[in-house]
C-alpha cells in the first residue's frame, strides 16, 4: 500500500505545485524473474487534444480506442495560427512555438495548452524519480496522456521513458502481438494472462512469432525487455 500511495502521489503532486501558483500461444512463457516492480499508476489528467497517447506498441495493432505508442500526433482541426500563438503577457520561446504549432484550439489561450504540456513533463519526471518502472507503465497504459508529444516538445530528457515504453502493451486483448520478451511492471498476484489459449501468472512471458492473441488482466503493462 505504501508503494501505491507513493506513486499515486507522485502522478498528482505536479498538478497540486501547479494549482498552487505556478507562472508557466502460439507462444510460451518463461518463469517469473524475481526482479521488484511497481503497482500500477494513478491515472493522471488528460492532456490537451492532440497530445496522443501511447497505450500500445507501434508494432503490434493497436487495441480499440487506444493509439499506437510513438505515434504522430493529431492536433485538433480548427488551431490558432502560428502567428498568433502569443501569451497574455511576455513571449513564448522558439521550442514552446514548436510544441503549440497546430496544437491550441481557437477560442482557448495558448499558454494554458503549454502548461498542460509542461505538467505532463512534470509528471513523467516526478514518477519516474519515485519509481521508474511505474513511469513507464504509466506512458504504455495511458495514465500519462500526451507523454510522447510533451516529451519531444518540451522535456527531451524524458526520452529514455518515451523509448523503455515503445513496443509495450496495456491490460486488455491484443491482436498480432510483436514477438518478443515482455515482463510485467506490477507484481500483482491478480496479474494473469492468456497467449493463444495458453494461460498462466508468470510475471515474464515470451510471444512466439505467429501468436494470434494475447489478454492480459491486472498486469497494468507489459515492457519488452
Amino acid at each position: 500500500m505504501k508503494k501505491v500511495s507513493l506513486v499515486a502521489l507522485a502522478l498528482l503532486a505536479p498538478l497540486l505545485l501547479a494549482g498552487c501558483g505556478s507562472s508557466d500461444k502460439g507462444g510460451r512463457h518463461t518463469g517469473a524473474d524475481g526482479s521488484a516492480t511497481p503497482r500500477p499508476a494513478a491515472p493522471a489528467a488528460a492532456a490537451p487534444s492532440g497530445d496522443g497517447t501511447s497505450a500500445t506498441p507501434s508494432s503490434g495493432a493497436p487495441s480499440p480506442g487506444r493509439t499506437a505508442a510513438g505515434g504522430a500526433a493529431q492536433g485538433p482541426r480548427n488551431t490558432v495560427p502560428d502567428a498568433e500563438l502569443t501569451p497574455a503577457t511576455g513571449s513564448f520561446t522558439k521550442k514552446e512555438k514548436k510544441y503549440l504549432s497546430g496544437r491550441v484550439p481557437k477560442g482557448m489561450d495558448p499558454a494554458a495548452i503549454l502548461q498542460a504540456g509542461q505538467d505532463v513533463c512534470d509528471r513523467l519526471a516526478y514518477t519516474a524519480k519515485v519509481d521508474r518502472d511505474a513511469a513507464v507503465g504509466a506512458v504504455i497504459a495511458g495514465d500519462i496522456k500526451g507523454a510522447d508529444a510533451a516529451v519531444n516538445g518540451l522535456c527531451p530528457d524524458q526520452k529514455p521513458l518515451i523509448e523503455a515504453a515503445k513496443g509495450g502493451y496495456a491490460d486488455g486483448t491484443h491482436a498480432a502481438p510483436a514477438p518478443g520478451t515482455y515482463r510485467a511492471l506490477t507484481k500483482s498476484k491478480d496479474c494473469s494472462w492468456s497467449l493463444d489459449g495458453a494461460s498462466g501468472r508468470q510475471h515474464t512471458i515470451t510471444v512466439r512469432k505467429g501468436t494470434k492473441t494475447f489478454t492480459s488482466t491486472g498486469c497494468y503493462a507489459w515492457a519488452r525487455t
